[in-house]
């Protein structure tokens, strides 16, 4: 049903999604600066505050209070002004300090009731009817009904910020109702018609209860124990997994108040090795729908480097972050069907390598690429800030490094922090908008541009032969996203990553830095996603310059 939509609809679609999951971050954030007064701060200042006042004022952890702060920033709601003396300024804007008059019972409401009860809502449809939740959910799903009770406005720009922040509030219900009923199967059957409630193996009511929210979306339509998905509604099933990511770490902002003003280190492991901050299944799942649109033009890349002469190939497929090694399963599967030496791996066997620093993740690998049936592969320890150790790795199998093509996929921003040694700090310029942490302490801008282009070079001495395929994530500077709202997630990637220590900078940051670490990127198989000005995705074949 939703192929007859016209691209308009669909991007206004894609605008409520990223609006939703806006959301999902800013409620917990703005909830959590309120909490210890932060935003009073600002609210009561009529002038620009000083960073390190807000951070003495609240005894905030700098580094994810910067965090925080930015993202009022990408919403339009704030503005920081650097110093000569290094220092900065933030100040409200106007329409930040009508928004967060608006916005702040709202987001405190629905984060106190309703973001203990997301972290269970897939247990939720499987288990016997709860009818305390049911009710409490009810009550939102009667105040979303009714727009959260904001007043609709006849001036545009006023009525264009009710809409976001309803959408806010919204998303912070409608992401993991979405995700949820996705990974459990149920619009899936619902894209194929009509749906009886009392047909399926969840509970009915509390499966009802979601459809009721997820009609004041206009994606759902409800007449008794029947539901059917809408036009737009199939458009957006069809999508839910751009949801999975952001509310992935939802475990993470549930302890947001802790990262900001708290203890910083608390555990990100448990015991059993189990991450606490993220739910790691359901980030696999949420990466996995957008990557095969960047997984086409990497593919494009591998067959063009396997037609050629086999001399002039790789013996193999090295892969630095190997996840569950879907990835190297998939370019097996493209050499094998789609090239030259695809025709001759009797003769020349294509050698297939994972590396990963987690171990359930190299289990999760050895299990893909036996399924896969590969003959040849090895799985091993992988830590991506240091590749010399890598090489030896490779050496004690008798593997040459310089045999391999080198791939990763969206795992640089995400390398453990390694401070700077022999660095005097501010002896560089930065260019990135970015604000970054480690356990809460703030990393300068100077040093994490610093900190990349030398993580960067370490690799150089090993991907000169067959180069290094990277896809990476990147943020945008806050103005620009603040004006393209609707076209981008960046606001949720960069609470995502940033409360997570993961370091994302701007596209032309990240090619610059690999220029300085003295990496040619090859022209012709550069790639951006979205292929504009917002791109957050970049694919680069590198190779030692």
């Amino acid at each position: 049903m939703s192929e007859g939509l016209a691209e308009t609809e669909r991007a206004a679609i894609r605008a409520k999604v990223f609006t939703h999951l806006s959301g999902v971050v800013m409620a917990p954030t703005v909830s959590a600066l309120w909490e210890r007064g932060a935003l009073e701060l600002l609210t009561s200042t009529p002038g620009p505050v000083v960073f390190a006042d807000v951070v003495k004022h609240t005894h905030a952890n700098a580094g994810y209070l910067r965090v925080a702060l930015r993202l009022l920033a990408s919403c339009g709601w704030l503005v920081e002004q650097p110093l000569d003396n290094g220092a900065r300024m933030c100040a409200l804007t106007s329409e930040g300090r009508v928004a967060l008059r608006l916005a702040l019972p709202l987001y405190r409401q629905v984060t106190a009731s309703f973001l203990p009860k997301a972290l269970a809502l897939e247990d939720f449809l499987v288990q016997p009817s709860d009818e305390l939740f049911i009710a409490s959910v009810g009550d939102l799903v009667a105040l979303a009904q009714n727009g959260w009770g904001i007043a609709p406005s006849p001036d545009p720009t006023t009525a264009q910020l009710h809409d976001r922040i309803r959408g806010h509030v919204d998303g912070m219900l409608v992401a993991p109702a979405m995700v949820a009923l996705a990974r459990g199967g149920i619009l899936a059957r619902l894209t194929e018609g009509p749906l009886d409630l009392r047909s399926m193996s969840a509970s009915a009511a509390s499966v009802g209860c979601l459809f009721d929210l997820l009609s004041t979306t206009g994606w759902v339509e409800r007449a008794g124990h029947i539901v059917q998905l809408t036009g737009c509604g199939c458009y957006a099933a069809h999508i839910a997994s751009a949801y999975g990511v952001t509310v992935s770490y939802q475990p993470m902002f549930a302890v947001l108040p802790t990262l900001l003003f708290g203890n910083a280190r608390i555990a990100r492991v448990d015991p059993s090795g189990l991450e606490t901050m993220v739910n790691r299944a359901m980030n696999v799942w949420g990466g996995g729908g957008a990557h095969i649109t960047y997984f086409k033009k990497l593919d494009e890349i591998v067959v063009d480097i396997f037609n050629r002469p086999v001399s002039e190939q790789p013996r193999g497929i090295c892969d630095m972050g190997c996840g569950d090694g879907t990835l190297l399963a998939h370019l097996y599967s493209v050499v094998k069907e789609r090239t030259a030496r695809g025709r001759e791996l009797d003769k020349h066997p294509l050698i297939i390598v994972g590396a990963d620093f987690n171990k359930v993740a190299r289990r999760a690998t050895k299990q893909t690429l036996h399924a896969a049936r590969i003959p040849t592969f090895h799985v091993i320890m992988g830590d991506i800030n240091r590749p010399a150790q890598l090489a030896s790795d490779l050496e004690a199998i008798d593997l040459d490094i310089h045999d391999l093509m080198h791939i990763r996929s969206f795992l640089d921003h995400n390398r453990p922090y390694v401070p700077l040694s022999n660095y005097v700090s501010g002896s560089r310029i930065p260019s990135t908008t970015g604000a970054f942490a480690h356990l809460g302490d703030e990393i300068p801008a100077d040093e994490l541009e610093e900190n990349l282009v030398r993580h960067l070079r370490r690799w150089k001495p090993y991907v000169g032969r067959f180069g290094l395929l990277v896809l990476e994530l990147h943020t945008l500077p806050p103005a620009l996203t603040a004006a393209n709202l609707d076209r981008t997630p960046a606001v949720a990637y960069d609470a995502t990553h940033g409360f997570s220590d993961q370091y994302l900078v701007e596209l032309s940051v990240f090619a610059e830095c690999a220029r300085e670490a003295g990496l040619r990127a090859e022209p012709r198989w550069q790639a951006k996603f979205p292929p504009s000005e917002l791109a957050t995705v970049s694919l680069n074949y590198f190779t030692a310059a």
